[in-house]
């Protein structure tokens, strides 16, 4: 048995596929395997993953049908071994000591779950900047302790090493078919954890704005954030603690549905961009009346008040695209 399983989910990445294979190359911690999960694939991707199955028994590639990041992570997940898991997008790369510091402060602190910076860089304007967590390595957390936890994180997969029997025994998998899967997934996980540490250095590269990430992209698929909501209410209403968290589920739903609805700005479909905004108000109206109202600033950032009211969005929309005519 190794000590970790790092998944690697592909899909058309050729052009970034061999720097984030070589930085797992490179990881001063050894004692990993290395599944790399080819999702259909259509550009060289496969050719580039064979090439480092051929020369590190410790990777290995599994093909599949193309059906999406939630179930390329879960077709990994199903052949991995070790006694933790890693998920590492295919366009983005490590530092080489980060499995090592990762498996570290998991053996130390006795935690399910360790928290990283994150480094992120943006290609169109040639920038970088650390995404920080606001808790300290020097102690380990939970949610009953630290409701903040729900509000304060990132709910990317990729800044996280996992007890790999936080998924087994808790029967918690990405769901399958759906965007912002990580949304619905990363707080089910809290849920179950009674040790989170933390690593107050970046120790991942994380590419925000490559072309097609689908993060900025406006689809039908944009109304899978509302799925993910819905999957973290009801698993904590399951677990009989939703009115307990009741403001942080609230200011979580809440920014990110405001998030893909600062999306609508550069949609030129207006039928498509209303109806989206009508079921996204519909949603938030039933779940929480008193929206905006929270506990935690939701209209934090700036404008975000426009994005907040079904009547200030629709109207900025048209004047701006009124503006623009």
């Amino acid at each position: 048995m190794v000590m970790l399983s790092i998944v690697v989910s592909i899909y058309n990445v050729e052009n970034y596929l061999e720097k984030c294979l070589d930085s797992v190359c490179n990881q001063t911690f050894k004692d990993f395997e290395c599944l790399l999960v080819n999702d259909g694939s259509l550009d060289g991707s496969e050719e580039i993953c064979k090439k480092f199955v051929e020369k590190d028994k410790r990777f290995s590639l599994i093909n599949k049908v193309n059906g999406g990041l939630s179930s390329a992570r879960n077709a990994g997940m199903e052949k991995a071994i070790g006694k933790y898991i890693y998920f590492l997008d295919s366009d983005d790369y490590l530092y080489d000591t980060a499995m090592e510091k990762c498996v570290n402060k998991l053996e130390s602190d006795q935690s399910e779950m360790v928290i990283f910076d994150v480094m992120q860089h943006n290609l169109k304007n040639n920038t970088s900047q650390i995404i920080k967590n606001n808790f300290y390595e020097n102690k380990t957390y939970n949610i009953k302790e630290n409701k903040e936890l729900l509000i304060g994180i990132l709910n990317a997969a990729w800044n996280k090493m996992y007890l790999r029997d936080l998924f087994l025994k808790n029967n918690i998998s990405y769901p399958y078919g759906y965007y912002y899967e990580d949304l619905g997934t990363t707080y089910r996980l809290l849920v179950n954890c009674d040790k989170i540490s933390f690593i107050n250095e970046p120790l991942y590269n994380y590419l925000s704005d490559r072309p097609g990430n689908i993060t900025q992209q406006f689809n039908n698929n944009v109304y899978h954030v509302l799925d993910m909501v819905k999957i973290n209410v009801d698993y904590f209403k399951e677990k009989g603690i939703y009115e307990k968290y009741y403001e942080e589920l609230k200011f979580l739903g809440g920014v990110n549905i405001l998030e893909c609805l600062k999306k609508t700005r550069n949609v030129n479909e207006w039928d498509m961009v209303e109806k989206y905004i009508d079921v996204c108000f519909y949603v938030i109206d039933n779940m929480w009346p008193e929206f905006p109202k929270c506990k935690y600033n939701i209209l934090r950032e700036k404008n975000n008040w426009i994005y907040a009211n079904k009547f200030f969005l629709k109207t900025y929309l048209k004047l701006r695209k009124l503006i623009k005519r």
